[in-house]
């Protein structure tokens, strides 16, 4: 299954738990991936999302800008998957850790 193939079935009202659960059930090649690659493929992906930036800001078209960032959505959903770690209970927890102060990631 692509990843063009992952999305084409999501909908707008799944929620990012479903999202990662429909993944890991659905996604064998995605999660087959040696782990250590998918972390190479992520920070090249940061690094071209940087470009791609730059470029959408001059040409004021942002598509190959969403794309990339979906492609490293996969891939973090991916690696959260082969470490077990759901997404949504992580960013609850962060939630939790700022205790209602504006997130410091922002």
């Amino acid at each position: 299954m692509t990843q063009e193939q992952i999305l084409f079935t999501l909908s707008r009202e799944d929620s990012l738990d479903c999202i990662q659960k429909y993944l890991e059930k659905n996604s064998e090649a995605l999660n087959k991936k040696d782990i250590s690659n998918e972390m190479f493929s992520l920070f090249f992906l940061v690094i071209e999302l940087g470009k791609e930036i730059r470029i959408s800001l001059k040409e004021k078209t942002y598509l190959d800008t969403e794309l990339k960032i979906a492609d490293i959505f996969l891939i973090l959903i991916s690696i959260c998957n082969h470490l077990n770690i759901n997404l949504f209970d992580a960013l609850t927890k962060k939630e939790q850790i700022l205790n209602g102060k504006v997130a410091k990631w922002f």
